[in-house]
């Protein structure tokens, strides 16, 4: 192996352990503000996320999270009880019922982004001025290969 591979190997496990930590402490902050009336699980928070964008159907939410029917069913039915999602009256097909956030919902969405906010600026706040330039530089560039690589293009290594 020479450098250059070495190099890129240490990055990528780097970036691997990185960006898993990132999820994980997103993830506990999206599932745990008390101003959600409990625990929001991840699909649940995905879920209210969409539905905070408007209307959908709970085919359209399966496939816009890439989850199965039944996955996004049992997320509805909990959120419905918990007053966090409202189903819709259905318009032309019956079978086909659309899903909105209720203010509740709403409401709870903006309180675990807000706590998932305060837990990244506290891990932000450990960096030093010039890493956070590094990190303002370096994000940018990630998005800009994430959304090539979502479009379904190569990623091409410079």
């Amino acid at each position: 192996m020479d450098g250059a591979t070495t190099d890129r190997g240490n990055a990528v496990g780097q970036a691997l352990e990185v960006v898993t930590g990132v999820v994980r402490l997103l993830r506990g902050a999206a599932a745990g503000p008390a101003a959600t009336g409990g625990r929001l699980s991840l699909t649940e928070f995905r879920l209210l996320k969409r539905l905070g964008q408007g209307v959908r159907l709970a085919s359209e939410l399966a496939a816009e999270l890439e989850v199965t029917a039944p996955t996004v069913s049992a997320a509805v039915d909990a959120l419905v009880r918990r007053g966090l999602v409202e189903r819709c009256a259905p318009t032309g097909d019956r079978r086909a019922v659309p899903l909105a956030a209720t203010p509740a919902g709403l409401e709870a969405l903006a309180a675990a982004r807000l706590v998932q906010q305060q837990a990244l600026t506290a891990l932000l706040d450990q960096l030093s001025p010039h890493e956070r330039r590094a990190l303002q530089v370096a994000l940018p560039a990630l998005a800009r290969a994430l959304e090539v690589q979502r479009q379904g293009e190569p990623v091409v290594a410079p």
